[in-house]
């Protein structure tokens, strides 16, 4: 859809022109500054200049002007990066994992104008939010509050912008500038441990956020487990509850974050290795030993209503254990978004004490396609920053959600997992050989 959208490619085709030499000088050193791409750079620059100027094509403009702009731009975001310079806060802390599944964040307003449409057509033109598609010369028009918007799609085709309403017809967002956007914008949650940075720092406030990272940044990968900071748009004081936790980004996101622990004090950047940041009850209380993940999904089971009855799902933890067995081999399933897991199980000397040699003396753990693909769950970092896999008998962390699953006639944990983390210093090297079989868990 993104490729099909015409207003993307006429960004494309800017980026491409060359600035003047002026007004490039500050975007290098803002680029070098904040360790930003200067494409990621360039990108925010147009986005300044469209925002608060409504300029589309800088060369329609005198070349001091620019020059002028890009000042006040590198001025403005001096302390900060670019995705997320505007309408953002500085926070803390260090990511623990993606969310298997991706949502569609107009899904529901798009349902909300169609709505809106069928109950007043002319209302819903003339409130600026949305507009109407209709046939002209064999093209598609767009019929806004601000008079006709032309494309050069075919009537043949469905509009690129366009919301089905029926019997070939379709409406469309309107921005504030008075041009269509696209009707869907997929994202995916990033989990992150921390808060704003004041609240870290002096209040030691840490809580756990959704990062809603969307488009082209939601197929990145993430550090687990590395300290950063990164810019965000916080939730309204007013926000629902459901959404109360949602960390909002701008384009280009992830090649904004900024790994380091320098936001605390030398002396405290100890307490940052995840060994200690993610198992200390001081500052959270998401850590659950693995002998206790049955109460932890007791007590923190949460029911909801869904379309064939009731739902309910299990709280986010994390736990740390002894990886027991594990394999790098995919496994195909429905129920997950990339249709393959894979899966390694998790022990310790307290949970074998409990159950001997029984079922429950590892918990199985299923390893989404996402984390698989986007966090390095079957590696560690050397000292140098270096990736090496690591065998059984290493000792990991797991942030995932706790499940429960049949075994022997009996009820047993069992975790989704969204991030793992492994330490050098508790990691076996994996040399190779070993059950890799996916039929050791069955």
């Amino acid at each position: 859809m993104n490729e099909e959208n015409p207003f993307k490619k006429m960004k494309e085709d800017n980026t491409l022109k060359e600035l003047p030499e002026e007004v490039m000088e500050r975007l290098v050193k803002h680029s070098e500054r904040t360790g930003e791409s200067l494409t990621v750079v360039k990108d925010g620059f147009y986005d300044y200049i469209k925002t608060n100027y409504s300029v589309d094509d800088w060369q329609d403009e005198d070349e001091d002007l620019v020059v002028d702009w890009a000042e006040q731009f590198a001025t403005k975001l001096r302390s900060s990066t670019i995705s997320g310079g505007i309408g953002t806060e500085t926070f803390v802390g260090q990511f623990l994992g993606y969310a298997p599944k991706t949502g569609d964040r107009r899904k529901g307003l798009a349902g909300w104008m169609v709505r809106q449409y069928k109950e007043d057509p002319n209302a819903f033109v003339s409130g600026g939010r949305g507009g109407v598609y209709e046939k002209q010369d064999g093209k598609w028009i767009i019929n806004a509050a601000d008079g006709l918007i032309e494309t050069s799609e075919m009537i043949t085709e469905v509009p690129s912008m366009g919301i089905p309403i029926g019997n070939n017809q379709y409406i469309c967002f309107v921005s504030k500038k008075g041009n269509p956007y696209p009707p869907s914008l997929i994202g995916r949650y990033a989990y992150f441990l921390g808060n704003e940075q004041k609240e870290f720092v002096d209040n030691g406030d840490i809580r756990l956020w959704r990062v809603d990272v969307k488009g082209d940044d939601m197929e990145r990968t993430l550090n687990i487990g590395e300290s950063c900071i990164i810019r965000v748009k916080v939730p309204k004081e007013n926000a629902k509850e459901a959404y109360a936790d949602i960390l909002d980004t701008n384009a280009g996101f992830v090649d904004s974050i900024n790994y380091s622990d320098e936001f605390v004090s030398v002396e405290m950047r100890k307490l940052l290795h995840p060994f200690k940041f993610w198992l200390n009850e001081d500052f959270h209380d998401l850590y659950v030993k693995l002998e206790e993940l049955t109460d932890a999904y007791d007590s923190g089971l949460r029911t909801f209503e869904t379309n064939d009855g009731q739902g309910k799902v299990g709280p986010l933890v994390i736990c740390k254990g002894t990886v027991n067995r594990m394999t790098r081999e995919p496994r195909e399933t429905e129920y997950d978004e990339g249709g393959v897991q894979y899966s390694l199980s998790l022990t310790s000397s307290e949970l074998q004490s409990v159950y001997g040699g029984g079922s429950g003396a590892e918990i199985l753990c299923n390893v989404s396609s996402a984390c698989h693909d986007l966090t390095h769950p079957f590696t560690y970092k050397d000292s140098d920053g270096e990736r090496f896999e690591y065998a059984e008998k290493s000792t990991v962390l797991v942030f995932g959600r706790i499940g429960m699953m049949q075994r022997d006639n009996d009820k047993f944990p069992k975790m989704s997992v969204m991030g793992i983390f492994a330490d050098e210093r508790r990691s076996r090297p994996r040399i190779g050989g070993g059950d890799t079989n996916m039929g050791q868990f069955e």
